[in-house]
């Protein structure tokens, strides 16, 4: 029997046995990727491309980078959302507002301050506070003081102006203004203002000295009753001002004189016996007796 025709075709049917499983193999394969959904065709982006960082400003125009330079090119690349244009990074600016910086301040609300009264004003000038509570007023009533006493001449409110020009309170200083309404309420009769201008004569502050013109003054506002003045008044008779004539006058006023501090009172007491000494006895008992 021959047998090489046997082998040979035995190895022809053990070679078509070894191809039918993969050619079953390559069918499967083509139906697996059959079923499996086609990926979605990739999105190019146009060769221009609008970018605005700002909707206000006019619109610029930049290249768009090609795709296959982009991070993660060859992935899917799904549409932009329709009127929605790509938008290239911008840099942010931080804007602040430097008053946001600024450490609170805290200011007191100003009160509408009324009008000063005028025996409240006369009280403040007989103690020598006026001044202070302008200043404690923050100066609002400024325009309204200068009126009365430049348009409507108030003896009082001329004082008070003469004084806050001749110091320099809530205006420039001017000295010579001051005095000159000072002088405009002592012609009207205002003791505070004869005593000022008696102290400023006899002691020689703004103006020049003149003794016999500070005695004249302070003579006349002791006489209205201002108890400064009379304290005043003595100790320049005890100076050698005046004459002794004068001397029963201002024994008299003092002694009458109501004193509620104990410091005035004392004072008042030693200048009334240093005054009594220089005076005859009789000339005492009558000044104690109308006082």
């Amino acid at each position: 029997m021959n047998v090489f025709p046997l082998i040979v075709f035995t190895c022809a049917l053990a070679g078509q046995a070894q191809a039918v499983p993969s050619d079953a193999s390559s069918a499967d394969t083509r139906l697996l990727a059959a079923s499996e959904p086609a990926p979605a065709k990739a999105t190019v982006l146009p060769a221009e491309s609008t970018v605005t960082s700002n909707p206000g400003q006019p619109l610029t125009q930049a290249k768009a980078a090609t795709p296959s330079a982009l991070p993660g090119a060859g992935l899917p690349q799904w549409p932009a959302p329709v009127n929605q244009t790509s938008a290239a990074p911008a840099t942010l600016v931080e804007i602040v507002d430097p008053a946001a910086k600024l450490p609170p301040v805290s200011v007191a609300p100003l009160q509408v301050v009324p009008l000063y009264r005028q025996d409240e004003l006369l009280d403040w000038i007989e103690q020598g506070r006026h001044l202070k509570q302008v200043k404690q007023d923050r100066c609002q009533l400024t325009q309204d003081i200068e009126a009365r006493a430049n348009v409507m001449k108030i003896p009082s409110y001329q004082f008070l102006w003469g004084d806050m020009l001749a110091w320099g309170v809530c205006v420039k200083p001017d000295a010579e203004q001051g005095v000159k309404f000072l002088w405009a309420a002592a012609d009207q009769g205002l003791a505070p203002a004869l005593e000022q201008l008696g102290r400023y004569y006899w002691k020689g502050i703004l103006v020049q000295k003149d003794l016999l013109r500070a005695e004249t003054l302070m003579r006349e506002a002791a006489s209205q009753g201002l108890l400064k003045a009379q304290l005043e008044w003595i100790e320049m008779l005890l100076a050698g001002l005046g004459s002794p004539l004068d001397y029963e006058e201002a024994y008299q006023l003092l002694h009458g004189a109501v004193i509620g501090d104990k410091a005035l009172h004392g004072r008042a007491a030693s200048l009334l016996s240093r005054l009594a000494a220089r005076m005859p006895a009789n000339a005492v008992a009558r000044a104690k007796a109308m006082g």
